[in-house]
């Protein structure tokens, strides 16, 4: 069996690499980022028009896995997981598409996995088109909301750049209310494959996949202090309020649907209990 994987330079896309179980191979799409040597990776852009089915075409994976997206371009986000979800269903393949907290206005939480999306910012908006796109192309795909993606060693993007700051003895700031449920990498991309795993009708649909925590941004910098050594002090805490764009408050994700799963999702680290953070 051949997953192919769109996003395979990112986190999550490593971490699926690497985890890939038994009786499966992976191929990675990536756009301009390299990726570990011996995995087979297939340069294209996404977005444009009938890129990725001319990969899939040629591959036939059995399954493809979307993680692939951008950050600061909402029509890139859309555009490419559009061409994504054509594809698959052109090709009648299979699709596990990865999702976000963010689509939520932060205001009702926790949010089930049949929570209606209502995006209050660009980033939202373009996942919220981006899954409805995949729905309604593939509507036996699977979706998967998760929260913060942190790798356990500190490499991921939010991770390094505290980690980076705090060791050159820089101020940070992280907001205190604002709160997520982040969940490690490997544990993510081994409960994504444990739900591949399972008989086509129990792993259609949304699947909320997510840590065991509610944590504020300040949380997640105290954790990173703790686990790291770093100075706690040099950690300042803010209100989102303060920041003039919309930002969704609290978007904790209910996640029912994981109880069927042998796999749990770890907790980021327990707040230290000593020290000061300032606010």
């Amino acid at each position: 069996m051949k997953a192919l994987i769109t996003g395979g330079a990112g986190l999550l896309g490593r971490h699926l690499v690497a985890a890939t179980p038994e009786g499966w191979t992976a191929e990675v799409t990536i756009h301009r980022s390299p990726v570990a040597a011996g995995v087979k990776a297939h340069r294209v852009d996404l977005a444009q028009p009938l890129a990725f089915f001319e990969v899939v075409e040629r591959r036939r994976p059995d399954l493809v896995i979307h993680t692939a997206y951008s950050k600061d371009n909402g029509r890139i986000t859309v555009d490419s997981t559009t061409e994504v979800a054509s594809a698959c269903a052109a090709l009648d393949l299979p699709l596990m598409h990865v999702s976000t907290d963010a689509l939520f206005d932060g205001d009702n939480a926790p949010y089930a996995e049949d929570a209606v999306p209502a995006p209050i910012h660009a980033y939202g908006r373009s996942k919220a088109l981006a899954e409805r796109a995949v729905l309604d192309a593939c509507p036996d795909a699977i979706v998967v909301r998760t929260s913060l993606i942190l790798a356990a060693d500190g490499t991921d993007q939010t991770s390094a750049w505290a980690i980076e700051r705090l060791r050159a003895g820089d101020r940070v700031t992280f907001f205190d209310d604002e709160f997520r449920m982040p969940i490690f990498a490997d544990d993510l991309a081994a409960q994504m494959w444990e739900i591949v795993g399972l008989p086509e009708p129990e792993r259609r649909g949304v699947w909320h996949l997510v840590g065991p925590e509610r944590l504020s941004r300040a949380d997640v910098g105290r954790v990173l202090c703790d686990r790291f050594g770093l100075d706690l002090s040099l950690v300042d805490v803010a209100s989102a309020a303060t920041v003039p764009d919309p930002r969704p408050r609290d978007v904790c994700l209910s996640s029912i649907r994981t109880a069927s799963l042998t796999r749990r999702a770890r907790p980021i680290g327990k707040v230290s209990s000593h020290g000061q953070t300032n606010g």
